[in-house]
């Protein structure tokens, strides 16, 4: 049942109706951000259509002309209006490909990225674990624009292609009605054996990708030097070398079953494609010449003209068919990531200022782990407005996930978390997090300057007082009097050769200091001095004390340097809380707590 779901899946996704409105939700871009650029592409179609018209018409009455002995003076005057249609179209062409196409496609990308970036903050965390997802929003981001404006020129030519077409034939068929038909019914039946060549040959190819790969891998291991010294041991390489001929005979077998197919279709399409136009149309008209005389030479030389045109436009709007096959498919990526709507959201905007948090039976798995299990199972706990807090616990106890939680990044499976007692479900996501200040244990330095990393965003000089004293606060002060433009230096390399580059310690210390350039009520500091050795990490945990006296701050790590100062320490393991209490009450309980604190003390001990 699946199976079919996913046959007709792929059916629909093929579907003249699904591709149009595929096509058509890319190209609303480029009518929404640039109207012109269907207009002016419309005007390169219809101009370029025209002149293969034109030229069919110019040949037919070049030769009557001659023919019927027009004064030289006539004939000149329509070359002259030929030559000038062309020379106009060439220098529009010119100025649409070298001046205003340029500046279109930057207004495109400045529209279409703005678009897709704004939408890129609305996803949920969980959408960056969902690896095809992220691919296809990777995707989204990189090419969008570019194949919005790929879609506008492929429309341009398969528009002249289309005009042309039906012109030429409808021109043929009023010199020769017999060459009309054949042209057309041999280009038609031409496209659908091609069609069925190129199933059969995916068939093939199918079939071929693992022997392809099996024959590959054995060669990879015969030249490359990794494999060598194992080569020469035992009898692996004589093994090897027989899988590989056991393997080509496959292969050819896997040929040979569709070689029929193949020659049967080949030879049909090469009889329709090339015979008959070539050959076959040609013969005729030049047997027709030769024995009527009602077929002027104007007319004789435009069918021959005309049956190549035609033939050649016809084939290429079967090519751009397939290219918007190609497109659809793409345009599927997009459409998945436009539509994508948020699951973490809330209605309230009026948040309280931080007084309790309190969270009751809360359980978390991952929605894409592998195994299903839970991260987190049956948490309990509260903090209070002032309090320190710390989790601790080995890596993966589940601290980390914790904060996402308290941060609404993810959502619980099961539970409540509550916020001056009511669910923080409720709450507008962007709202709630801007009274919670945090340090990820994956922070980031961006290409940007000390005051704009600091204060997460735009840096004024209103701003210098609170970044300093953040910087401060952080034990960044003795390195920002080193920088060479103080506050305003650039950091990285990125986009500057006179960016600074920073060590890890220096990098971890100035997202600290974003935690104290805000008014936040919260503060979390997940492993904040993990890049730290253990006297720098000491000093700038009772520089956080100090800085956050009246201030809720929650401290997460599997190093101890800090617990001691924490009002309540919450050991987490394996997914659950196992014991809860200040630092002495837990070294008297004598548990797990005790003891991973007596491994690290004596490392804390000599470096204080």
């Amino acid at each position: 049942m699946k199976q079919d779901n996913v046959k007709q899946e792929k059916k629909e996704r093929h579907s003249f109706g699904h591709v149009s409105r595929n096509l058509y939700f890319m190209l609303r871009y480029s009518f929404k951000y640039a109207p012109s650029y269907t207009f002016v592409t419309l005007g390169e179609a219809l101009g370029r259509g025209g002149w293969h018209v034109l030229q069919v018409l110019f040949i037919k009455y070049l030769f009557d002309a001659i023919e019927a002995g027009v004064e030289f003076k006539t004939v000149l005057f329509w070359s002259l209006l030929v030559v000038g249609y062309n020379i106009s179209f060439e220098l529009f062409n010119k100025w649409r490909l070298e001046v205003y196409r340029p500046r279109i496609r930057l207004v495109l990308h400045e529209g279409i990225q703005n678009e897709l970036y704004k939408q890129a903050r609305e996803l949920d965390q969980c959408c960056y674990d969902d690896p095809e997802f992220y691919n296809d929003f990777i995707w989204a981001i990189r090419e969008a624009d570019n194949r919005t404006g790929e879609i506008m020129e492929n429309f341009s030519i398969f528009i002249n292609r289309v005009v042309s077409s039906a012109v030429i034939l409808v021109l043929l068929a009023t010199m020769d009605w017999i060459v009309a038909v054949t042209l057309a019914v041999a280009v038609g039946l031409g496209f659908v054996f091609r069609n069925k060549l190129n199933k059969v040959n995916y068939k093939k190819n199918e079939e071929l990708n693992p022997i392809t790969r099996k024959l590959s891998y054995i060669g990879r291991v015969f030249y490359l030097p990794d494999h060598q010294k194992e080569l020469r041991q035992g009898g692996i390489a004589e093994h090897l070398q027989e899988e590989y001929q056991r393997t080509t005979g496959t292969r050819v077998a896997c040929i040979e079953k569709y070689a029929g197919k193949v020659l049967a279709l080949s030879l049909i399409i090469g009889f329709l494609s090339d015979l008959i136009p070539h050959t076959g149309i040609v013969a005729y008209l030049v047997i027709r010449f030769l024995v009527d005389p009602g077929l002027s030479l104007g007319s004789f030389s435009a069918s021959i003209t005309a049956t190549f045109k035609l033939f050649w436009t016809i084939n290429d709007i079967g090519n751009y068919l397939t290219k918007f096959h190609e497109h659809s498919l793409y345009i599927e990526k997009v459409r998945k990531f436009v539509g994508y709507r948020p699951t973490i959201k809330g209605d309230v905007t009026g948040v309280p200022a931080f007084d309790t948090l309190s969270v009751r039976g809360l359980s978390f798995a991952y929605p894409f782990s592998k195994d299903g299990k839970e991260a987190l199972s049956g948490i309990d706990l509260e903090i209070r407005r002032g309090e320190k807090i710390a989790f601790v616990g080995y890596n993966g106890a589940g601290k980390t996930t914790l904060i996402k939680l308290l941060m609404r990044l993810y959502d619980a499976t099961e539970g409540k978390i509550l916020y001056n007692g009511q669910d923080i479900t409720a709450f507008s996501p962007a709202e709630y997090r801007k009274h919670i200040g945090a340090v990820f244990q994956d922070y980031t330095v961006f290409a940007a300057t000390v005051g704009e990393n600091v204060m997460g965003g735009e840096y004024t000089e209103a701003d210098e007082p609170a970044v300093r004293a953040a910087l401060t606060a952080a034990a960044f002060d003795d390195k920002l009097e080193k920088l060479p433009n103080g506050i305003q230096t650039q950091l990285t390399t990125e986009f500057s050769k006179e960016g600074v580059g920073l060590s890890g310690g220096e990098a971890q210390k100035i997202a600290i200091a974003r935690v104290f350039a805000r008014p936040y009520e919260l503060i979390v500091m997940d492993e904040p001095s993990s890049a730290l050795d253990p006297i720098a990490e000491y000093k700038i945990n009772q520089s956080i004390i100090r800085q956050a006296e009246s201030k809720t701050v929650i401290f997460i790590s599997h190093r101890l340097s800090t617990t001691r100062m924490a009002d309540r320490i919450y050991m987490f393991d394996n997914g659950k809380i196992v014991e809860c209490g200040s630092h002495d009450e837990l070294m008297r309980q004598n548990g797990k707590y005790a003891e991973m604190y007596r491994v690290q003390a004596e490392k804390y001990r000599d470096a204080v």
